[in-house]
């Protein structure tokens, strides 16, 4: 479960001002009785209408990804951005994540700690894996 944390994150809100970031919590605004597709950082195709791309940069989100989290029944999302929150704590990367198999962009400065799960490896179309401005972060033992 996420929280809105306003310290969530100081590099957004340092940055702010020298680039185009905009700090805010968008799931905030998020409302379950609108459709989706509509919500700020929510991007859906066109001709299904299923969400391929969740950009919550800089959302002041903070907690852990549950593995019984909705994000792990997004399956045709492509593109997932949760840089720049604080994940802090959260010790675990869930292996959940392997199950999105069509993700091409997985991009995260959010202070996760732990081994990167095996099932990562699951994401043939993976592109980027990205998981910066971390220090408690090793890979463990996988067969690539």
């Amino acid at each position: 479960m996420f929280t809105i944390d306003p310290n969530a994150s100081d590099y957004c809100r340092d940055i702010i001002t020298y680039q185009e970031i905009q700090s805010y919590p968008r799931t905030l605004l998020w409302n379950k009785s609108t459709y989706c597709c509509s919500w700020n950082g929510v991007h859906c195709d066109e001709m299904t209408g299923q969400v391929i791309e969740l950009d919550l940069r800089c959302s002041q989100l903070q907690g852990k990804f549950h593995s019984n989290s909705s994000l792990f029944q997004l399956y045709n999302l492509k593109r997932l951005d949760f840089s720049y929150n604080d994940f802090t704590g959260s010790s675990l990367i869930s292996p959940k994540f392997g199950g999105l198999s069509i993700l091409t962009h997985v991009l995260s400065g959010s202070s996760f700690t732990g081994i990167i799960p095996f099932e990562i490896s699951h994401l043939s179309k993976l592109h980027i894996l990205r998981f910066s401005g971390l220090n408690e972060l090793s890979l463990g033992p996988h067969n690539f």
